[in-house]
């Protein structure tokens, strides 16, 4: 290659990721700590820098795919108890809980977690969870999570999974408008809170870890606008 081609590349280049983070900053703004990997399946799904926890948390994604939560929740706990960035570990792990009687709420409290850190898929999650004709609805409620997730700008981020449409629509449909009205009113005072593990929980793999704390932190989703 030569020399003007090469730096006709590497323009191409500085011009695609100037466009990838700059303009319209805030309600389009994507979350750079996530990267996407393929599954074996040859889907993609968001992941945090780092070996040791994505690959636990791509092979639960796998069983879960498949209708093992039993055997995906063991994998996810430990990646979900990393605290921030693994907002979507915590949503596979709740989504696995929800399928058991006995830990629907702990599964609530996982999800919510994600959701309250300001996750899409969470926020649709819990919509579906208290919405429609579930057995925990709550129209408030699930007006609320609907709420937060119509607003929320990290839908526009990469790998990001969307419900499914037909769900999404009957949930919709079985709001009154006095559930839908006060679940705006909530969602309009919404705060995005991260919840910080107290310590490492018994029982966790070794060797998993929270890749990029030692170099400044987590960068979660931006705050919806």
């Amino acid at each position: 290659m030569n020399r003007f081609a090469l730096f006709a590349s590497a323009g191409i280049v500085l011009l695609a990721l100037a466009a990838c983070g700059g303009g319209r900053r805030g309600a389009m703004e994507r979350d750079e700590s996530m990267v996407v990997a393929q599954r074996a399946d040859g889907t993609s799904v968001a992941v945090r820098p780092g070996r040791d926890p994505n690959g636990a948390y791509i092979q639960a994604t796998e069983f879960k795919a498949k209708g093992d939560c039993a055997t995906a929740v063991k994998l996810l706990r430990p990646v979900a108890r990393l605290g921030p960035g693994y907002e979507n570990a915590q949503t596979a792990l709740g989504e696995c809980l929800l399928e058991n009687a006995d830990e629907r709420d702990e599964g609530v409290t996982w999800i919510t977690r994600a959701a309250d850190a300001g996750w899409p898929e969470a926020q649709a999650s819990l919509a579906f969870h208290f919405g429609g004709d579930s057995p925990a609805h709550n129209g408030e409620e699930a007006a609320y999570w609907l709420a937060l997730y119509d607003a929320n700008p990290n839908k526009a981020r990469v790998a990001f999974v969307a419900p499914d449409p037909k769900r999404m629509g009957a949930v919709r449909a079985a709001l009154t408008d006095a559930e839908k009205a006060a679940g705006a009113k909530r969602a309009a005072s919404w705060q995005r809170k991260l919840w910080i593990p107290p310590a490492p929980a018994e029982g966790d793999t070794p060797g998993l870890r929270p890749e990029g704390r030692e170099r400044g932190g987590f960068r979660g989703p931006p705050p919806l606008l």
